[in-house]
């Protein structure tokens, strides 16, 4: 009987755009007034209709129908909603009447927008809710999150296993953390460090493709086992303090590809300096293909404390300290996979550091500052890699008992101010030996 009650109530209702709870066992005068007022649009109810001998309006046979689509409208003025966190209350209450059914989407027209609060969920109903700006210019929905100073406040966070099934479409502006900024330095205000962007805590959050995050201390962060799913990349990461993409703590990061434009933090250099492109640590996890790295103070990619980076055919380039910041940084059993990727201008292109390893088949590592590629304390294997043009130092360097296997480089390796290798020999210092670094290269 189930099956044949799923069936019919199917051909029912395959039309209709929008219901509403209808509970059982109401007075069927009161349902027909209900779907003659709209609650029930595009469909037919046909009283022949029977099963088990009895007409589908009894309403035993009418309990929950679903919302398939919904649209909830904010705009600067004239609309029930001028605040995208008004409108994402009422897109998740509406949500909630889908059972998992259909799609609420909370458009937001042109205009700028001011919230004072972050947009925050542990509800994992919002898988349901697409937040949809202008995705042919998303220049033109600006979200100012104006309360980020002090509190470590954000923008948009998910949070224990809450879902924002997509937001596209926007500019999302952090104001108020940044205590000064110049063009080369940025300082911070203290507890000013929240993200424009946050899945944690076993959350999730899909992005489009047309996503901007500014001037917040994190762009885009996957915590404590979050997921952000950027697959069809077109996110850009801008003007933040520490990092522009991070994956901590067991996040994954996938944004294939996604840009990453400026992160410095100077606040106090003599206790940290800080500022990188993309970061996988503490087990994170990134998938970063043909991404874009420029303007960073410390790296453009990091992989530490077991952090691992997939980050092939990337674009390295303009670091704000071109004698300090590195290309690719992996360190403490970080793992970074960067092939067919292009660095310039970086004062190390590669750097494979304490117990980190750094793979860069066919990279094309053009003047460096320093050495183009270190293994200090790491591991470097690179095959068809052109490492030319260190300005002070050597093509391929290794120390601190670092390792390097190197395949087909040797005609690839020119113009390099001191040569095209050079490898630290065993000894001792301080009481204590140490083995003699490596390079094997053909």
């Amino acid at each position: 009987m189930m099956k044949k009650i799923i069936a019919i109530l199917g051909l029912l209702f395959c039309d209709v755009a929008y219901a509403q709870h209808v509970p059982p066992h109401a007075d069927e005068s009161k349902i027909s007034q209900t779907i003659s007022q709209g609650a029930i649009v595009g469909g037919t109810i046909d009283p022949a209709t029977t099963v088990e001998g009895k007409q589908i309006r009894d309403l035993q046979f009418l309990g929950f129908q679903t919302v398939y689509s919904q649209t909830i409208n904010v705009c600067p003025s004239g609309c029930t909603y001028n605040k995208v966190s008004d409108g994402w209350g009422r897109a998740l209450s509406a949500a909630h009447r889908l059972f998992g059914h259909g799609v609420v989407i909370l458009q937001i027209a042109d205009g700028t927008y001011t919230e004072t609060n972050q947009i925050y969920t542990t509800d994992p109903t919002g898988a349901s809710i697409n937040v949809i700006g202008d995705t042919a210019d998303n220049s033109k929905v600006v979200i100012k999150f104006t309360n980020i100073k002090g509190n470590n406040s954000g923008g948009f966070v998910a949070d224990n296993g809450g879902i924002i099934g997509l937001i596209d479409g926007v500019t999302l502006n952090g104001v108020g953390a940044q205590s000064a900024h110049s063009v080369a330095s940025t300082s911070w205000y203290p507890q000013s460090y929240g993200a424009g962007i946050i899945a944690q805590h076993n959350a999730v959050i899909a992005l489009g493709s047309h996503v901007t995050v500014n001037s917040f201390y994190y762009s885009v962060v996957a915590d404590d086992g979050g997921m952000i799913n950027a697959r069809g990349g077109g996110v850009t990461g801008s003007d933040a303090g520490d990092v522009n993409f991070m994956a901590r703590g067991n996040g994954t990061i996938v944004c294939t590809p996604c840009t990453a434009n400026r992160a410095v933090d100077m606040t106090s250099p003599s206790t940290a300096i800080l500022g990188g492109g993309f970061d996988a640590e503490r087990g994170g996890s990134l998938y970063i293909d043909y991404s874009t790295c420029t303007n960073s103070n410390v790296a453009c990619v990091t992989a530490l404390s077991n952090g691992k980076a997939w980050a092939h055919n990337m674009t390295i380039s303009s670091p704000l300290r071109s004698q300090e910041t590195s290309g690719f940084l992996a360190a403490e059993n970080g793992i970074i996979e960067a092939q067919d990727s292009t660095i310039s201008g970086m004062n190390i292109a590669v750097l494979a550091q304490n117990g980190g390893t750094a793979e860069c088949d066919r990279c094309k590592i053009t003047g460096s500052y320093s050495d183009g590629v270190i293994a200090d304390g790491g591991l470097v294997l690179g095959t068809a890699t052109q490492s030319q043009g260190s300005q002070t130092g050597y093509g391929y360097r290794a120390l601190h008992q670092g390792i390097m296997h190197l395949y087909g480089v040797v005609s690839l390796t020119s113009g390099n101010k001191l040569g095209k290798f050079a490898v630290e020999t065993a000894g001792s210092a301080n009481s204590a030996t140490y083995n003699a670094s490596s390079i094997s290269a053909n």
